[in-house]
Parts: structure tokens; C-alpha cells; sequence
């Protein structure tokens, strides 16, 4: 891969699934981030979330399992390989992220800010960031029984139209089309689910822990509920010009998606029961 490339500072968009990757990929991409020509309807470039697949399948798991990876990429070994495996596929793949719309003018001396949204890279982060030693993190945190609830549902939908039932049975592996990744049992209940919002929001944030100003924590609910103050902040962290008329960028944030858990007794309920786990990640029950 050219090395000017391997130079540059690209922003990685870190998080749990469902805690708001989605609503901050448009945002960056309305700053004028490139963020793939590949990207799906999800926002993830198909070469990088093929990558992040590679690793976790290498680690023996998938994304509803996280711990492997973190275990395995933990060793200095293991993780050169996986990072020389993962820079090998990169090289052959990048044409297809770059695509077209790769920005004229921009080339690979980073006059264009370039990234790419996948939650995976909140475990793959110790790939990228041998891979791009300057690279810039933005970590989506939202609160865990909304994460949980949003993802409880999506995986009892994609069981359902995917078996017809409602419970998994035991040791349950499906091939999910609809969300193009392999599913497991965890994650049909709000305790798995709120289980594994906590292995990413720790690991995330072990993992940015040291990368100073080179890393940027973002609360869903703030960015819903003040969302031009943060606009500034995002464009000053992604190195881009703060947007004169940011409403086109903010039309699709909804500020009634914040703490939606309140609406509904039972997930108040269980908010209860894990309040000493949100205390510690900054979020009152």
C-alpha cells in the first residue's frame, strides 16, 4: 500500500451496535468526511466490514461474542499477523472503497478527511491502529437499556423471519440476510443484550484511553439534544470547516430517540436492576 496512506489520520467511528454509528456516519459524511463508495445502507464500507468479519472468524467468533478477539489480538504476536493479514486485504480492497468518488484532488496526502463506520472496529482497533498509527477515533456511547432494547428486538425480528419462531433453541446459528452477518443465541433478551453493550463500552474505552486528542467520546442523547454544539466539535476534531447552515446535516436527528426506555415500564424495571453497571458509565438510572 502507498505509504502516504498508511500516513494519513483517517476517523474511525467506534461503538455498540444500535447506540447511534448510524446517525453519526450521516453526520460525517454531511461534514464532508469520504467514508466509502462501498458503503451499505447501514453506512459500513463492505471492505472494511469484510476486514473486521476476517478477524473476528480468524478469533473463532462474530460480532454478538466479542471477548475472543479482545483475547487473542491482547497477544503481540497474534496481532501482527492479524495485522499484516488485514493491511494484505486492505491493499487489495481499497480500490473498491475509494471507488470513483474518491475526492479529486485529495489523493493519499489526507487533504480529505476519509474513515469508515463499522462497530467491530471497537475490537479491531489494535489492527488499525499499527495499520494507521494517526488515525482519530470518535466512540458512539448511548444508554445501555435503550442499546439493549433496540438490539433485543431487531434479533427476535430476524429470528422470526428467519425460523418462524420467537426462541431461539439451544446453540442456535443462523445465516441473518437481513442484517448480512452471522447471529447467534446471545442477544434475544435484555440481559444478553446489556451484557454485551457493556464489553463494548469498556472496551472502548480502554481502547481510546490513550490516545489522548486523538480521540473523541460522543453520548447519543447529546447529540439529539444539542446537536450544533456538538456539530463543531465533530467538524473541528475531523478537521473540516464547521457547516454555515447545519440543518441540512442535523434534519434527520430525532430528539425523541433519547432515553426511550423511560416510555416503558418494564425497561424501567430493568434499568433497575443494572443500575450500578449505567452509574459507571456515566448514565444515572
Amino acid at each position: 500500500m502507498d505509504a502516504r496512506l498508511l500516513e494519513s489520520s483517517p476517523v474511525l467511528i467506534i461503538g455498540m451496535h444500535r447506540s447511534g454509528t448510524r446517525l453519526l456516519d450521516r453526520i460525517l459524511a454531511g461534514l464532508g468526511v469520504f467514508l466509502g463508495a462501498d458503503r451499505q445502507a447501514d453506512g459500513e464500507s463492505v471492505t472494511f466490514m469484510l476486514i473486521n468479519e476476517s478477524i473476528f472468524h480468524q478469533c473463532g467468533t462474530f460480532w454478538t461474542e466479542p471477548m475472543p478477539v479482545h483475547f487473542v489480538l491482547s497477544d503481540a504476536e497474534l496481532l501482527e499477523r492479524a495485522t499484516a493479514l488485514a493491511r494484505d486485504a486492505l491493499g487489495a480492497r481499497f480500490g473498491n472503497y475509494a471507488g470513483s468518488a474518491w475526492p479529486p484532488g485529495a489523493g493519499l496526502d489526507g487533504a480529505t478527511p476519509f474513515g469508515w463506520k463499522d462497530p467491530r472496529n471497537t475490537f479491531t482497533l489494535p489492527v488499525w491502529r499499527r495499520i494507521f498509527p494517526r488515525a482519530r477515533v470518535i466512540h458512539v456511547l448511548r444508554h445501555g437499556v435503550d442499546v439493549a432494547a433496540s438490539l433485543s428486538r431487531r434479533h427476535a425480528a430476524a429470528l422470526r423471519a428467519a425460523t418462524g419462531e420467537s426462541i431461539p433453541p439451544a446453540l442456535t446459528v443462523i445465516r441473518d440476510h437481513g442484517l448480512g452477518v452471522l447471529s447467534s443465541r446471545r442477544g434475544w433478551n435484555l440481559a444478553e443484550s446489556f451484557a454485551m453493550w457493556e464489553q463494548y463500552v469498556e472496551k472502548a474505552r480502554r481502547e481510546t484511553a490513550e490516545m489522548g486528542g486523538r480521540s473523541l467520546e460522543v453520548r447519543f442523547e447529546d447529540l439529539l439534544g444539542r446537536p450544533e454544539a456538538l456539530l463543531a466539535a465533530l467538524a473541528r476534531f475531523c478537521g473540516v470547516a464547521v457547516p454555515e447552515n447545519p440543518q441540512a446535516i442535523l434534519e434527520a436527528v430525532d430528539a425523541g430517540r433519547a432515553f426511550a426506555y423511560r416510555r416503558d415500564p418494564e425497561l424501567v424495571a430493568f434499568a433497575g436492576t443494572v443500575r450500578e453497571i449505567l452509574g459507571r458509565h456515566g448514565y444515572a438510572q
